[in-house]
């Protein structure tokens, strides 16, 4: 007993903080540990998303495959890279059709504009893409520009300004001079007035050689129960007799009857007489028998 009442004037400076301050220091601890598990599940989550879609983004090909990731992964470096990804590729494309089909080159080239504004205007962007960019911004100007190409020049020098020292210096300098010079305005005037488009393409028909009947007379589209049908009237109509010749019968009755006569003068003719042969003629044995009875006086 006596140690039990001296128990509580002996306790420690720390036993009595626990004592007041025990409980809600189990609870910040127990919702700290919960939130470094929730924080290390997180970023381990976002670490597998993020090797994932650069898995993605290193297989991508064409502009689609680019967008598709940049939609999936907007906000996000990756997405951002795959946008500028799907950019290029559109300019390239449009670029190169505008020698060949305008309408379309010029659907590829507004896509690649968006694509490009888009990632100039994430702030979060690094600024290597946000470069890139711009230069391709610039390139796509310049590919539409008509006699004016004050436009084209703005594109240029909007990239030297945000980016001094960016590795496209000489090339966009390089642009600038010559698009003020009067024949690359004579060119994009000229330039800009053509509308190539793509040749028809050419019909099955046009492929075939000389002499080939045409599709259209080989291909059958009645059902089978109808092809046969017809088949059979068609071997009726064949079996029947012309009705457009009438006397038919009566000119085959006339020729049997003309040849009926021939026949029969061929019956009445005489056969031919024998050939007279060339034999000599033998005595008759008779007249030798009488030589032999008459008298010698006839000898």
């Amino acid at each position: 007993m006596q140690h039990s009442n001296a128990l509580p004037n002996s306790q420690s400076p720390l036993v009595k903080w626990f004592d007041q301050y025990g409980n809600g220091t189990t609870i910040v601890a127990c919702v700290a540990m919960i939130g470094g598990a929730i924080w290390y599940s997180y970023t381990k989550t976002s670490s597998s998303r993020s090797e994932a879609a650069w898995a993605q983004y290193s297989q991508a090909r064409s502009a689609e495959d680019f967008g598709n990731i940049a939609d999936v992964y907007s906000n996000t470096e990756v997405g951002t890279w795959a946008r500028l990804g799907e950019g290029e590729r559109l300019a390239d494309s449009g670029i190169a059709l505008m020698f060949t089909d305008r309408e379309a080159a010029l659907g590829e080239l507004k896509k690649a504009d968006e694509a490009f504004r888009k990632v100039l205007d994430n702030k979060s962007a690094s600024d290597v893409a946000r470069e890139r960019a711009a230069w391709g911004l610039a390139k796509l100007t310049e590919a539409q520009s008509d006699s004016d190409t004050i436009k084209a020049i703005e594109g240029y020098t909007a990239l030297l300004s945000q980016f001094p020292k960016s590795i496209y210096k000489a090339a966009a300098e390089e642009r600038i001079e010559s698009l003020k010079s009067p024949d690359a305005k004579e060119f994009y005037a000229w330039f800009h007035k053509q509308h190539p488009k793509p040749p028809d393409p050419k019909k099955p028909k046009d492929g075939l050689p000389d002499g080939h009947p045409l599709l259209d007379s080989l291909l059958d589209d009645k059902p089978e129960g109808e092809k046969s049908e017809s088949k059979k009237s068609e071997a009726k109509d064949d079996e029947k007799p012309d009705e457009s010749k009438p006397d038919a019968k009566k000119d085959a009755k006339d020729s049997e009857t003309e040849k009926a006569p021939d026949d029969k003068s061929k019956k009445d003719e005489k056969p031919a007489e024998e050939p007279k042969s060339d034999k000599p003629k033998t005595d008759d044995p008779k007249s030798e028998s009488k030589d032999k009875d008459a008298p010698a006086e006839s000898k």
